[in-house]
């Protein structure tokens, strides 16, 4: 549910926040972990979840103690920004359901298989949807043009929870899929009694996970260097990301990994301090407990222009230009 995210955004963001070694990474769940994680849910549900995160916590703080964040300078930079495209296609592709009103449609464990699911009902998408979700993008480009110190999502999310609730009231006579209509309820608190189990399959799959997370955080650190011009401490940041995915599984998240696409977000909205991030939890907290009912009412199409937003400001131009001229 979104419950668990919002759990592992909190716990994970803090810890890492506090013995990280970026000023700028915030760490959370991620969609570069999400097919890894729904792949091994498929096959043995959800209750070994809580323990796979406890696992992947301790395989990175094993990774810790064995340096091997030392051999990550050998990674090529175009390696780093292939990476950051793929994050950000994931991250815009997979809101094309959401966007278009495609919803029931059947679910698969490849991200490549999903989107053609996706392709394949476009005579079935609502046009009213299309409309918010094109509109709700359009705002925040051009909020960006006029008032570029002010985050586009924050303006625009009171106005989507009002559509959602006029909508759902039946005020209006257009309907819009609210996060409340997908999701149904969700009560607020920041801890849920784990249950742990241990399996082969959830072996396998958290040293996969563990893999991932190491790459996409010490990634996601160096693109936050490169864009701010510092240097993060590798050592505290694989300690702080061990820590975090240990914290979460025993308060019943699932894995967390630097998140790419908040992070360039963290940066280009002013952040100068590991502060930030633990500012973000706090405030994540603060937000679900006095405002997760009227966020129910929020349309999964203006969520929708929320990523793929963050998606294209994900990409940046020029250095792809570079590599094209190195040819």
């Amino acid at each position: 549910t979104p419950l668990v995210g919002i759990i592992t955004a909190v716990w994970a963001g803090s810890v890492a926040a506090i013995f990280g070694g970026s000023h700028f990474n915030v760490v959370g769940p991620t969609g570069a972990l999400s097919g890894l994680i729904a792949a091994y849910v498929a096959m043995n549900g959800t209750g070994g979840i809580p323990t796979l995160t406890v696992i992947v916590g301790l395989m990175i703080l094993a990774a810790y103690l064995l340096r091997l964040e030392r051999y990550l300078i050998f990674i090529p930079s175009s390696v780093i920004n292939g990476f950051t495209l793929g994050v950000a296609l994931i991250i815009a592709f997979g809101q094309l359901n959401s966007a278009l009103g495609l919803y029931g449609l059947p679910k698969h464990e490849s991200f490549f298989h999903n989107v053609l699911e996706s392709l394949r009902h476009l005579p079935q998408a609502s046009l009213p949807t299309a409309l918010v979700f094109a509109l709700s993008l359009a705002s925040l480009f051009v909020l960006r043009r006029f008032l570029p110190k002010v985050p586009g999502a924050l303006l625009l999310s009171p106005f989507g929870i009002i559509l959602g609730y006029i909508s759902a009231r039946g005020i209006i006579p257009v309907k819009v899929a609210t996060l409340g209509s997908v999701f149904g309820d969700v009560p607020f608190h920041l801890f849920q009694l784990p249950h742990l189990e241990l399996s082969p399959t959830l072996l396998v799959t958290a040293a996969a996970i563990a893999l991932v997370a190491i790459l996409e955080t010490m990634l996601s650190a160096k693109i936050a260097d490169g864009m701010t011009h510092t240097k993060h401490d590798e050592r505290k940041e694989m300690l702080g990301l061990g820590l975090a995915n240990v914290v979460v599984g025993l308060v019943g998240g699932i894995p967390a990994t630097a998140a790419l696409a908040r992070t360039s977000l963290n940066i280009k909205t002013g952040a100068s301090h590991r502060t930030s991030a633990a500012l973000s939890a706090l405030f994540l907290a603060l937000i679900s407990f006095f405002l997760l009912p009227s966020f129910r009412y929020i349309p999964m199409a203006v969520i929708a222009s929320i990523l793929a937003y963050v998606a294209v400001n994900m990409v940046e131009k020029e250095h792809f230009m570079r590599f094209y001229r190195y040819q």
